[in-house]
Formats: structure tokens, C-alpha cells, sequence
């Protein structure tokens, strides 16, 4: 098998003459030199970068270094930046959700009038969901707690 001699190492602009003079200018191992030669890697040598290297990522026309400088534009997270280019749909990136089938339908309780039952159970004061389960589950003394909540806000003048 033949040995490769790593000789003229050219790093970020400055040329080497061996793997283990470049090491000591960069503070690696002569190993770490060799190894990103092999590879291909050589910009990457000291300069304290590990793992894979950062992809660029650009989303409705704007280009960014990495993920997560997309994420921080769009106030998302790292991953749902990974997870939209996984799918293919980077441009979904920062927008609102819409989820298949479940469209918000309008309720009326006590007269006001609210764009649908979750709502309606944050305006009245309760949790996200209650409404929606006192509704369909809930009995007489759940649905008499929602309207006596709605007629408290309709006395207060406040309009959903």
C-alpha cells in the first residue's frame, strides 16, 4: 500500500510545507491535518468548527448561512426549519398552520357572537377546550357556567 505524503499544504490562504509544520500553526494534531486533507476539508482546520458543516438555507427568496439564522428570522426553532426542507416546503417556514379539516366554526352563546368555540372559551375565561367538551359532553350545570359566563362579558359591553 502506498503512503500519501501530505506536502505544500495550502490552508485558508497560507501554504504549509508539511502536515506537521501546519499543525503547529494551526494547534492541531499532524493527524487532524492529514485527515481533513483526505477529505478534502483543509478551510476547516483550526478553526474550532466540529460536526457538518453549516448548509445555507433560503426560504421565500431570502438566503441564510444555516437553519439557524432562517429560524431566528421567522421566530421558529431550528428544527421546524429542518423538518420544512426534509418535506420540501421550506416556504412554510414562520407561517401560520393550517391544519386539513379542521376549519374554526362561528358560535353564538348568550347573543355575542365569537369565530369559533375556542375562542370563545379564552374570551369567556375558560381554557382552550372547555367549551368544546362541556358542549358535547358536558351537562346542564357546564353549559349554565358558559352562558352565565357570556352574559357577565355582555354586561361588561365587550364585544368578542
Amino acid at each position: 500500500m502506498a503512503t500519501r505524503i501530505y506536502t505544500d499544504l495550502t490552508i485558508r490562504g497560507t501554504t504549509y510545507p508539511d502536515a506537521a509544520s501546519a499543525a503547529r500553526a494551526l494547534g492541531v494534531t499532524p493527524e487532524a491535518v492529514r485527515s481533513a486533507a483526505r477529505k478534502g476539508r483543509l478551510d476547516r482546520v483550526g478553526a474550532g468548527r466540529k460536526g457538518a458543516e453549516p448548509m445555507p438555507v433560503r426560504v421565500r427568496g431570502e438566503l441564510f448561512a444555516d437553519a439557524h439564522a432562517a429560524a431566528a428570522r421567522f421566530g421558529v426553532t431550528p428544527q421546524a426549519v429542518w423538518k420544512a426542507l426534509a418535506d420540501g416546503d421550506p416556504d412554510r417556514i414562520g407561517r401560520p398552520q393550517r391544519r386539513p379539516g379542521r376549519d374554526p366554526h362561528p358560535v353564538e352563546i348568550g347573543g355575542l357572537r365569537f369565530a369559533s368555540q375556542r375562542k370563545a372559551s379564552r374570551a369567556l375565561g375558560f381554557s382552550d377546550d372547555y367549551l368544546s367538551h362541556a358542549l358535547t359532553r358536558g351537562g346542564r350545570a357546564a353549559r349554565e357556567r358558559i352562558l352565565a359566563a357570556a352574559m357577565a362579558l355582555a354586561a361588561k359591553g365587550v364585544t368578542p
